[in-house]
């Protein structure tokens, strides 16, 4: 696939990294110089001046830093004639740390430790440039080609002039990993920054963001109070590391440590080796493990941690979270809908169905109603494909380590993603981490360009399928612990929005 069909020349895609509520990221060679890079394109148009500000914001910021040894290089950026923008970064074939975490588990104390002096240095340059990140967390920070870490996107990145307040509303957050006082829709400072390194770096060690449950669902209200909580010990740590880590995550800002740079000078300082005082606990594996494997995901990954935020309609007069944000999408309370059947039973079923040629709209196991009338899912034998009845829209879509975040949206008002095609879980992919299921040789056949193609109607069969970009949609972590086991193939006009249905009428 060329790149040069949505406008940016010399360079030739290989593959979608990933998807983000506004942006995708693909690996693609920069022909003139046979590199590969990782090129960052954004779905919005910038059609205002703020729209240019923020990408502004977010080139000057890169830019400034990425010679920095432990910062994403920018190596180029642009606007596109139809007004998108994009970046051309270092392409970072080990993932990120969040993908680290899923596949292998905590890091050891020691490399996290290394790793939280080497990027709060880089923070300390990044603040002494006038910058705040704002968005700290392990999934973006990237592991290049020699194994080396570095801060990546800025897509949030502040730059505070004298005499100039920031906006404190948020077009993303991460509530894992954001500072008690961003809920307060207080101004962004360095200190927030601090805080959101320190959560990053207890994470590493701990497998999972601090004062969150091992399983279940959190409301914004008891994220804000759990920020109250003491942090407990790291087991089998020095204690010492877990007070640098308590300082610099103070919920008062004044109290926390001064500065990124006092941050990484207090994390240096800790003699790991002295462990008096700690409560013994399994080594973890080394970060090595984090580069390219060819051993698939679901072979090495231990059991992901189950939580949820819920963002209620009191939360958003709280903080104000779009879809870059972590909000669950829902299709209906689990009480309205019935037990589904799952695996090879689920797909004889739904096969056998067709078959007789039903085409009532049903809601067994799908929790929304779905058809097999003109539905050419129903054509991939063996899965249980269907079409929902009416047209079912989605907003900007967050993959967060395989966690998909999106919010439903009505089909009349702009949205970038519709569900095309839905199915029970393969008997032999039974997961809610995208990653897993979007690399699944049935689920492949289901969300594919073929059903996509043949699931146009009206102005959409105008449409090139090639001008499409695919993607899966698992249940999310709540419904799956219900026993709502089913995905959705969804599809977006890459790089545009929409306020039609293109594959069932809507209602």
């Amino acid at each position: 696939m060329q790149f040069e069909r949505t406008g940016v020349p010399g360079y030739e895609v290989v593959e979608v990294l990933g998807q983000g509520g506004f942006a995708t990221v693909y690996r693609a060679r920069q022909l003139a110089v046979g590199r590969e890079v990782a090129l960052k394109m954004d779905s919005r148009v910038l059609a205002s001046d703020r729209d240019r500000q923020r990408f502004l914001r977010e080139v000057t910021a890169a830019g400034q830093l990425s010679g920095h040894p432990h910062v994403v290089a920018v190596y180029d950026a642009g606007v596109l004639e139809n007004g998108r923008p994009y970046m051309v970064l270092e392409l970072c074939p080990g993932g990120s740390l969040g993908d680290r975490l899923h596949r292998q588990g905590p890091l050891s104390p020691a490399e996290a430790r290394d790793i939280g002096v080497r990027i709060a240095d880089a923070l300390a340059a990044a603040h002494a440039g006038g910058v705040l990140h704002r968005d700290i967390k392990p999934g973006n920070i990237m592991i290049d080609r020699y194994g080396n870490v570095g801060l990546a996107d800025f897509g949030l990145a502040a730059m505070p002039r004298p005499g100039q307040e920031l906006s404190v509303t948020r077009e993303a957050l991460t509530p894992a990993y954001a500072p008690p006082e961003a809920f307060r829709l207080a101004e962004p400072t360095p200190a927030g920054d601090v805080y959101s390194l320190a959560a990053t770096i207890y994470a590493l060690v701990h497998g999972r963001p601090p004062h969150f449950p091992a399983e279940g669902s959190l409301g914004i209200a008891e994220v804000v109070v759990r920020h109250t909580w003491p942090l407990p010990d790291l087991p089998g740590v020095n204690p010492r590391f877990t007070e640098v880590l308590r300082h610099a995550m103070a919920p008062d800002p004044a109290d926390r440590l001064p500065s990124a740079e006092a941050l990484r000078d207090a994390l240096a300082a800790v003699d790991l080796t002295d462990s008096a005082g700690a409560t013994s606990a399994p080594a973890p594996a080394p970060l090595s493990t984090a580069l390219p494997t060819t051993v698939p995901p679901s072979a090495t990954s231990p059991r992901r941690t189950k939580v949820s935020v819920r963002l209620s309609v009191a939360a958003v007069a709280v903080v104000v979270v779009g879809t870059g944000g972590t909000v669950a999408y829902q299709y209906l309370p689990p009480s309205t809908t019935e037990a589904p059947t799952t695996g090879s039973s689920a797909s004889a079923s739904a096969s056998a169905s067709g078959a007789g040629g039903a085409t009532q709209a049903t809601n067994a196991g799908y929790g929304v109603p779905t058809t097999t009338e003109n539905c050419p899912a129903t054509d991939v034998a063996g899965l249980g494909g269907r079409c929902t009845t009416t047209a079912e829209c989605w907003g900007g879509m967050v993959v967060n380590v395989g966690i998909v975040s999106v919010n439903r949206s009505d089909c009349v008002v702009e949205h970038p993603w519709e569900t095309f095609a839905i199915a029970p879980l393969p008997s032999t992919g039974m997961t809610d981490n995208q990653r897993e299921l979007e690399n699944h040789p049935d689920v492949r056949k289901l969300c594919s360009p073929e059903v996509l193609a043949k699931s146009r109607q009206g102005d959409a069969l105008k449409i090139d399928p090639a001008d499409w970009t695919i993607d899966v949609l698992p249940p999310t972590q709540t419904q799956y612990a219900d026993g709502l086991r089913v995905l959705r193939c969804v599809a977006t006009i890459t790089g545009e929005q929409s306020t039609e249905a293109h594959f069932r009428p809507r209602t």
